[in-house]
């Protein structure tokens, strides 16, 4: 489970870098419609990313920005790409984008997705998505709320059981997160949390 919260993870490559301007357009009018905020960026340099960023209400930001050599590659995720070598991490992850979708609700998280259906089929020559909720992988309506209200429930419950936790006195901030752990891992379950 990503950090509390259903999140979508997607990476692609145009299939023709002189695309861009129509899927900007494109997603531009959708945006639009639907009333989502949205900012081109528009590479100046022959360097830096061009595309699209759009959010629907309480939605993380949705990059479709891309390099030059039409891969797909957030603004924050290219301006991060030392520390991914630093840490150890494999430097392909800038290429992956996430996206929490939780907070936007259920309708909004499978427009995402039918959104992305579209885009992949018309612009992209490669496109991997991976869902938390299964609405991708599935198509599945039934699936995806069950798999939303789970996220919806775990969310849900990890506010109220920090909410109410209130330190003892003399505890420190360490052992404070040690005792939620401890009293979410019986909540729940190891595995859960």
């Amino acid at each position: 489970m990503s950090d509390m919260g259903l999140s979508i993870h997607y990476s692609g490559r145009l299939r023709d870098y002189s695309l861009i301007d129509e899927l900007i357009a494109e997603t531009t009018d959708i945006c639009e419609t639907l009333d989502w905020t949205y900012h081109v960026i528009d590479g100046n340099n022959t360097d830096e990313l061009k595309g699209i960023c759009f959010a629907p209400a309480g939605c993380e930001p949705i990059f479709l920005t891309f390099l030059p050599n039409g891969r797909m590659c957030s603004p924050i995720d290219l301006m991060n790409q030392d520390l991914y070598e630093k840490n150890g991490l494999d430097r392909e992850l800038i290429y992956t984008t996430s996206t929490k979708t939780q907070y936007a609700g259920p309708d909004v998280h499978m427009g995402i997705i039918k959104l992305f259906r579209h885009l992949r089929t018309k612009y992209f020559s490669e496109f991997d998505m991976s869902d938390e909720g299964m609405y991708w992988e599935t198509m599945d309506e039934k699936i995806f709320r069950q798999q939303f209200a789970k996220y919806e429930f775990l969310v849900n419950s990890f506010t109220s059981a920090v909410s109410e936790t209130k330190a003892l006195p003399g505890e420190t901030a360490t052992s404070l997160a040690d005792r939620i752990e401890e009293m979410l891992k019986q909540k729940f379950g190891k595995d859960e949390i």
